[in-house]
């Protein structure tokens, strides 16, 4: 690690940028996530209506017109990275502080003034479909006139804040040690220089320094500084694959299948008229009563002749195509644990309980569960943060209460409750005495202070009738 240091302040902060990128995602694989993601662009696999589906050219020598090919994109990706995001962080995150005091409101606070419940659905969607993204924190220097902060936060002069690095504006690399971890994160962005022409810098965080490093040809460093946390001020969230690739063929597939069937659509699927022999007085399309008038002949063996029209029709549905289709996206839902919560599927299910509820949905509810651990982690490491800066630099006073501050992280549910029935079974576990008043109160997770909502609940029991003088 020193030697990483030692080239970045001496002659060869190139090697260090060099040696501390060397584990970079590939940003050409990124990047045709980003686009199969955002732009519903299909060309990044040899399976998919991009590749497959191409103009043709038809017609004789001379007189040749392009045809352009149907090509029909499904955003499954949306649909599955939004579910999954949802199920996940789509409620606000609890955090509760072991012991009230300033540290533990001011970490609430700037949770809040960052409004991170919102940055972090964002930074878990970018993350299930980009692959990686990060949560970088600075310290800003506040205005006089920023009366919020000096009313509600302990710092007068300089607060924390947040922002998402993702790979639209730049490339970001974590380096760790043998350990797994992290001792340097290096991000990488072009900004404009005074004659608006494009130039590459790079930030480069450890524990107590910013490195901030110029390309002009080649990297110099231009400045060093604390950063002011005491900890590299850096979230990192990554996954090996989008969250779509379990079924990619599947979803490659139904959208190929669906293209050659519009495209049979549009060639056949509308009646086509046929006229034979002579047939004239062709009504107008926007006529009522259509009729056509055909002239009548009788030939010289006495037998009357006369034209014939009709539509031509496609009689043979394509039942294959319709089942491999419902096959192929019940598949698509299932492998990514994705619930289908289109109206024909929710309009029938009634008023049932929220046990039934949970049940319909374990699928999703059990892939939330397997990444919570992983949210956790990253949820922990914001509000490490958020005291290492507080005691660091914008509030130091309170570095005592960081010894015994810690913090429960609790998720929430975006399903809703049948609080008829948690209040019914809550009530009786208390009355069969398998349950305290002050554990059913935090069960319900009705009221905002559990200690005084119990509060007034024994003091509503002490003053009424019969209660013990």
């Amino acid at each position: 690690m020193d030697k990483i240091i030692e080239l970045l302040k001496g002659d060869d902060p190139a090697a260090a940028v060099a040696i501390l990128t060397e584990n970079s995602k590939d940003q050409d694989t990124i990047e045709e996530l980003r686009e199969e993601y955002h732009e519903n662009k299909r060309e990044s696999r040899d399976a998919q209506i991009g590749k497959i589906q191409v103009d043709k050219s038809v017609g004789p020598e001379g007189n040749k017109k392009s045809v352009p090919a149907v090509k029909v994109p499904i955003p499954f990706q949306q649909k599955i990275v939004n579910t999954a995001t949802a199920f996940e962080v789509g409620e606000p995150i609890t955090l509760t502080a072991n012991e009230d005091n300033a540290l533990a409101d001011e970490v609430i606070r700037l949770w809040r003034a960052n409004r991170m419940d919102t940055m972090m659905q964002q930074v878990i969607a970018l993350q299930k479909s980009e692959t990686q993204c990060a949560v970088q924190f600075y310290i800003k220097e506040l205005k006089p006139t920023n009366w919020l902060n000096r009313m509600f936060g302990v710092n007068e002069k300089k607060d924390i804040k947040a922002k998402v690095l993702d790979n639209k504006t730049g490339r970001m690399t974590p380096y760790y040690d043998a350990f797994g971890d992290m001792k340097f994160f290096t991000w990488e962005f072009t900004v404009l220089d005074e004659n608006a022409k494009a130039q590459k810098q790079v930030f480069v965080y450890d524990e107590e320094n910013l490195y901030h490093l110029i390309d002009d040809g080649g990297f110099t460093l231009d400045s060093t500084k604390k950063h002011g946390f005491g900890k590299i001020p850096i979230v990192y969230f990554e996954q090996d694959k989008a969250e779509w690739m379990a079924c990619a063929e599947m979803m490659d597939r139904l959208e190929l299948s669906l293209s050659k069937l519009s495209a049979s659509n549009d060639y056949a699927g509308h009646p086509i008229l046929l006229l034979y022999g002579t047939v004239t007085g062709a009504p107008d399309k926007n006529e009522d009563g259509k009729s056509f008038r055909i002239p009548m002949k009788k030939d010289k063996d006495g037998k009357w002749n006369h034209g014939k029209v009709e539509f031509a029709t496609y009689d043979q549905a394509p039942k294959a195509i319709k089942l491999e289709l419902q096959y192929l996206e019940k598949f698509i839902y299932s492998l990514t644990s994705t619930p289908d919560l289109s109206l024909e599927n929710l309009k029938g299910i009634g008023n049932i309980s929220g046990v039934a509820i949970r049940l319909m949905f374990l699928d999703a509810i059990i892939k939330a569960k397997l990444n919570e651990g992983k949210n956790r982690n990253g949820i922990e490491r914001i509000i490490n943060i958020f005291l290492a800066g507080t005691i660091t630099t914008t509030g130091t006073s309170l570095k005592e209460a960081s010894k015994n501050t810690y913090f429960t992280i609790k998720f929430n549910s975006i399903l809703p409750d049948d609080l008829k029935s948690t209040v019914d079974t809550l009530a009786a576990a208390v009355g069969g005495g398998f349950m305290s008043v002050k554990t059913a109160v935090e069960q319900l997770d009705v009221a905002e202070d559990a200690e005084d909502e119990l509060a007034e609940i024994n003091k509503k029991t002490e003053t009424e009738p019969g209660a013990e003088e």
